[in-house]
């Protein structure tokens, strides 16, 4: 018996539905599990590099500060993004996230990326 051709991304496409199901839900376990970080996301479905910009783009978003953006700076680094890309997605945000929370999150994704600006604005030009 033959399967069809589209049986394997219908049934990639069925995990995906059950996620949201469970989401729309707010099922505990599936929550729990997604909360803890060490969950695997939906196989296959993302590479490491646009994890972390998912992730650092959802920190700067909501706000993050401190050892949260760093965080997710560093994983953003180990996912082997490089200092401009990582610069490039915060400016990226501006449209969506206002150039107020740009601004506000520079400095915390700077010092993530292991840039002092603080010492770079106080050298006499």
């Amino acid at each position: 018996m033959s399967t069809p051709a589209h049986s394997s991304s219908r049934e990639a496409s069925m995990d995906s539905e059950e996620v949201l199901r469970r989401l729309s839900i707010g099922d505990p376990v599936l929550c729990a599990a997604f909360m803890s970080d060490v969950h695997p996301v939906l196989p296959g479905t993302l590479d490491r590099q646009s994890l972390a910009l998912l992730r650092l783009g959802a920190s700067i978003g909501t706000g993050a500060i401190g050892p949260v953006l760093h965080q997710r700076v560093g994983e953003s680094l180990a996912a082997g993004l490089d200092f401009d890309e990582v610069v490039a997605s915060l400016v990226a945000l501006v449209p969506v996230i206002g150039i107020e929370r740009a601004v506000a999150a520079a400095p915390g994704v700077a010092q993530g990326l292991g840039y002092d600006v603080g010492a770079d604005l106080e050298r006499p030009d």
